[in-house]
């Protein structure tokens, strides 16, 4: 199934999918799911860095507890 197919192609009641197209669907869904879950792991270790960052640095220089 090409590219330009999958994106044609939408889920109803009336037609179902080949197992061609399922397995497409399937791999194109996976692969999203996996770049959204890298971005999303990326973003929250910057920001917990930025913060162990931020809190150490008021730790050495006194301003901690």
């Amino acid at each position: 199934m090409s590219e330009q197919e999958l994106k044609k192609y939408r889920l109803t009641g009336v037609e179902e999918p080949t197992d061609e197209q399922l397995e497409a669907l399937m791999h194109a869904a996976g692969e999203e799911a996996r770049r959204r879950g890298a971005e999303s792991d990326a973003k929250f270790r910057a920001e917990l860095e930025r913060l162990v960052s931020d809190n150490l640095a008021d730790y050495t220089c006194g301003n901690g507890k």
